[in-house]
């Protein structure tokens, strides 16, 4: 059913500060940790689970961090959550043999979805004010 933890809570705090770097420069965990308030070993945990997932990508050394791999107009709320918290809204199982309640479900699935296809780049714009000083 429809349910997002603390994972994919703070996974999308992280892509959000993630947006914010300017000209796409890395930010290294510790930045990012501090603007989110998460401890550095869980918000790696979530850093890793994002790389994975092609959402981000990461670059070693001094000056060295993670950064999205695409553009913020490029990645969805729903791609973000479902990388952490796997697919979102899914109805497991026979809903009956009414067409109208298989027609319900079906609708809740899409407008979930919907609700989701929100772009990463487009939260700042939907629900202002905030900015980070990065």
């Amino acid at each position: 059913m429809v349910g997002v933890s603390s994972k994919g809570i703070y996974g999308l705090a992280a892509m959000h500060v993630l947006s914010h770097a300017p000209n796409g420069r890395t930010m290294q965990v510790k930045e990012i940790a501090a603007m989110t308030s998460l401890s550095h070993s869980y918000l790696e945990q979530l850093l890793s689970q994002l790389r994975k997932a092609g959402l981000i990508g990461s670059v070693r050394g001094a000056s060295g961090g993670y950064k999205l791999s695409r553009l913020s107009h490029e990645i969805t709320v729903l791609e973000i959550i479902e990388s952490l918290e796997g697919t979102l809204f899914e109805v497991d199982g026979n809903v009956g043999s009414s067409i109208i309640l298989e027609s319900f479900w079906l609708d809740m699935q899409k407008k979930v979805q919907e609700l989701f296809s929100l772009k990463l780049s487009e939260i700042d714009q939907s629900y202002q004010p905030f900015s980070y000083s990065i």
